[in-house]
């Protein structure tokens, strides 16, 4: 979850996210930033990157990604800015844990899920804070983007943690193994079939004449004549 901070300071800083949801109204305010903190050193750049990243996340929030197709589908570098982060957070979060397609959707899933749960609690925490209310926030968000703001931030962290899990899962298969789990469960028994047995096996399996099946402890192969397993004596499946 934590990867989406970064990725939206980057579509901030870099691909002009403020000037393309303003339609130009609003521009420069990563300058502004590094004006107002320059005068703070290492200090000062943390805070400008914390800002700008907290201002991307904001927006990337509030402006689903079909309300920028919907009202800005000539601005191609407005559609990439709003869904870059979602598919970079996906991608490089899917790339260190997910290990098959199924997780790198789940994953990618998950992080919508997390941040869904944390702007509906600010959503009830803000609406029970007087003075503020459900009401301005929905007639804020209703001018903006066409929506009440918990429709619209559900729909936005939905929208793109959707796109991201299409990559997500691209990434999970280019890491999933599919005999991986065979593989490890030999290991962890401690057992290996014979060279001997498996050289019969693969003879009885070549001529066709007889039907395979594999040894649910060891993995070794029978035949349909074997009660028991001949490497470890289990009973067959």
């Amino acid at each position: 979850m934590l990867c989406l901070i970064p990725m939206a300071w980057i579509s901030f800083r870099f691909l002009n996210l403020t000037g393309g949801l303003t339609g130009g109204l609003i521009e420069n305010i990563d300058d502004a930033l590094t004006f107002i903190t320059g005068s703070l050193g290492n200090f000062g750049t943390l805070i400008e990157i914390l800002a700008g990243a907290l201002i991307g996340l904001t927006q990337i929030f509030l402006f689903p990604i079909h309300w920028v197709i919907f009202y800005r589908p000539e601005d191609v570098g407005l559609i990439i800015a709003v869904t870059a982060p979602w598919i970079l957070c996906c991608v490089i979060t899917c790339g260190i844990f997910a290990r098959s397609p199924k997780q790198g959707v789940y994953t990618s899933l998950a992080i919508g899920i997390g941040y869904a749960i944390i702007l509906t609690v600010i959503y009830i925490v803000i609406s029970l804070t007087p003075p503020f209310g459900s009401a301005i926030l929905d007639g804020l968000l209703l001018g903006l983007a066409d929506l009440p703001f918990l429709v619209a931030v559900l729909t936005a962290v939905l929208e793109g943690c959707s796109v991201g899990a299409v990559f997500g899962g691209f990434i999970g298969s280019l890491k999933y193994k599919p005999g991986g789990k065979k593989e490890v469960y030999m290991k962890k028994s401690g057992k290996e079939e014979s060279s001997e047995l498996l050289d019969v096996n693969q003879a009885i399996e070549k001529s066709g004449i007889i039907e395979k099946t594999s040894c649910v402890n060891c993995g070794a192969k029978l035949t349909t004549d074997d009660l028991f397993c001949t490497n470890c004596g289990s009973t067959r499946p």
